[in-house]
């Protein structure tokens, strides 16, 4: 069957039928159906310019294509008798065959080889293809036709003077912009910024925005979190405690100047019976070992929330007294 299709086919195209001259009947509807991807633009075009169209044609079986009446590149259409001034530049095809249907693809782009002195109308012009049902005895021939597609030629220079305002056709569409460009810039500058934002940040809380966060009492508090619970982790414990006090108020503080932490922040007024009973506490660990017993375990569970406490008041926060531990220095 392939090979009495491909002879009828090569019959068509050499012998007295005359193909180009001799007018087909158009396929019955619901035999060929036809989908077409248009160019954007509709007008505007000028000589040189380069318009494409996608079309995508499916075939019901039992009909075929004939090949040889797919668009041929190259040739010069007439309108009217008059050179068009649109030639079919190139021409590429795809055909897939299934059970019940043949499809075609088409990806045709025109050339404008004309110029008016005005805008004209013009159209990228119909198409036709040919089918043949090989089943039938009258080996028929049919056409099927690709519409054309109307578009506006442009002078490539304004003759005579025009006014905008009356020149707005409705079918020139929007003037878009291209911000692709624009739209990196923004976003390279976009990130500068918020690297600066993030480095100023950092600058500046050290020193204006989150200073507590870098207080004294702050590092000394998270170094004795760490300890372990050893007599030589609760005199690190309180030794530290004691140079965080002096670098607070300048001096070596005891119980009987607490004033002078006072006078510095009088947030540590709020845990008095605390920074006394720490003072003893220190009396004990370093001077009276050997005569008294403590506990490093819970002395060291003091010591970190003394040292929380001290944060806070470092902080200005309210420190619950309630809830203040009870001392451990007897």
């Amino acid at each position: 069957m392939k090979y009495l299709i491909s002879l009828w086919i090569l019959l068509l195209s050499t012998t007295g039928f005359a193909l180009d001259a001799q007018e087909w009947p158009d396929i019955e509807e619901g035999i060929v159906s036809i989908k077409i991807k248009e160019p954007l633009q509709q007008v505007g075009y000028t000589i040189g310019d380069k318009p494409s169209r996608y079309i995508e044609i499916t075939i019901k079986k039992p009909y075929v294509l004939i090949k040889e009446s797919l668009p041929i590149p190259g040739y010069e259409r007439k309108y009217q008798g008059q050179d068009l001034g649109i030639v079919l530049d190139t021409m590429k095809h795809v055909i897939k065959e299934s059970d019940a249907s043949t499809t075609l693809t088409l990806d045709l782009t025109y050339q404008i080889f004309t110029n008016k002195v005005v805008v004209k109308p013009g159209f990228l012009p119909s198409e036709y293809i040919r089918l043949l049902n090989p089943n039938n005895s009258k080996k028929q021939v049919f056409k099927y036709r690709i519409p054309e597609r109307r578009i506006a030629i442009s002078p490539l220079s304004i003759f005579g003077n025009v006014k905008i305002e009356e020149d707005m056709s409705p079918l020139r569409g929007v003037f878009l912009m291209d911000e692709e460009a624009s739209i990196k810039i923004l976003k390279i500058s976009g990130i500068i910024a918020l690297l600066a934002f993030i480095g100023l940040i950092y600058i500046y809380s050290q020193y204006a925005w989150l200073p507590n966060k870098r207080g004294v009492f702050a590092r000394t508090h998270r170094t004795i979190v760490k300890l372990k619970a050893t007599p030589a982790s609760v005199q690190k414990a309180i030794t530290d405690m004691h140079h965080a006090f002096d670098l607070v108020t300048g001096k070596i503080l005891f119980k009987d100047n607490l004033s002078d932490l006072y006078i510095k922040n009088t947030s540590f007024e709020n845990i008095d019976s605390e920074l006394r009973e720490f003072f003893k506490l220190s009396t004990l660990v370093f001077f009276n070992a050997s005569s008294k017993k403590y506990d490093h375990e819970e002395i060291l569970k003091w010591l970190k929330n003394f040292s929380r406490h001290c944060r806070d008041c470092e902080r200005k926060l309210i420190v619950d007294k309630s809830v203040l531990a009870v001392g451990v220095a007897k």
